[in-house]
């Protein structure tokens, strides 16, 4: 089980992705989505990147390790899909770059609450 300590930082993150993804339901902003995002970004690493996991049981520290390395990656792409989304210029591939962010947002939903089950 994820001792309490740990638990905010991540449901922050959650939060912060929940509220994410209701930007993108109304008309699109890219500019304040990429902004958005490079806040999440920032969050993670400051705040959830950098939790001391030494004192988790092994298999709970490897987990999370690898839970935070793949949030980690997601939210690169999701910073390089925000630049795509803000060049896009056709309808087609802006609601196609729109689409992209929804499902690894929701991807990293599921990875918070993976963490979060625990």
């Amino acid at each position: 089980m994820l001792p309490s300590v740990y638990q905010p930082p991540y449901q922050h993150l959650q939060q912060a992705i929940e509220e994410l993804q209701k930007t993108l339901i109304g008309p699109l902003d890219a500019s304040r989505v990429k902004s958005a995002i490079a806040t999440l970004q920032t969050y993670f690493q400051t705040e959830v990147w950098n939790l001391d996991l030494q004192r988790l049981e092994p298999e709970l520290q490897h987990r999370l390790q690898s839970i935070n390395v793949e949030i980690d990656k997601q939210l690169r792409l999701l910073k390089m899909d925000a630049l795509f989304l803000q060049a896009a210029r056709q309808e087609n591939t802006l609601q196609q770059r729109q689409q992209q962010i929804c499902d690894r947002l929701s991807l990293l939903l599921h990875y918070c609450n993976s963490v979060l089950a625990q």
